[in-house]
């Protein structure tokens, strides 16, 4: 938010709608198969030094930087589209708003498969409908923010 108020006033507000549809498109374009392209993103899984060492620092740190992405494996290039909303047009309340998605983004996919009562069953179910689901994510992320710059 605060590097979008440096980008902001030199930057027409037609190029920067034409950023947020270009990314958009992009973004779309790789779920639906149509490239492979990943944008940059650390990746790193969770470090050697949390797991096992029994210090609840470490694991608060890393559940830190794993929740504000810091510290994240993306497999997919959708969350740079509230991003780049966020950083060239959004107000202070999208700005939460899209930190809020993220989050629950995030915690969605871990909690239903916790939850599901079978693991295996989960990651099969993931990896037969995980097409279907990647563009269905996108499209809505795409009126989502639609609806969020309007």
């Amino acid at each position: 938010m605060a590097l979008g108020s440096l980008v902001r006033p030199v930057m027409p507000p037609a190029v920067r709608a034409c950023l947020i549809v270009a990314t958009a498109l992009f973004v779309l374009a790789g779920e639906c198969g149509l490239h492979r392209m990943a944008l940059p993103h650390r990746r790193s899984q969770v470090p050697s030094t949390v797991i096992g060492t029994g210090e609840q620092a470490g694991a608060l740190q890393f559940g830190f930087e794993m929740g504000t992405g810091v510290r994240t494996h993306m497999p997919s290039n959708l969350p740079y589209l509230p991003l780049m909303a966020v950083l060239l047009v959004a107000n202070w309340a999208a700005a939460v708003a899209a930190g809020l998605g993220f989050g629950l983004g995030r915690a969605a996919m871990a909690l239903g498969r916790h939850h599901s009562g079978d693991a295996t069953w989960w990651d099969r179910q993931w990896q037969h409908h995980e097409r279907s689901l990647r563009i269905t994510l996108a499209l809505a992320a795409i009126l989502a923010t639609l609806i969020a710059l309007s």
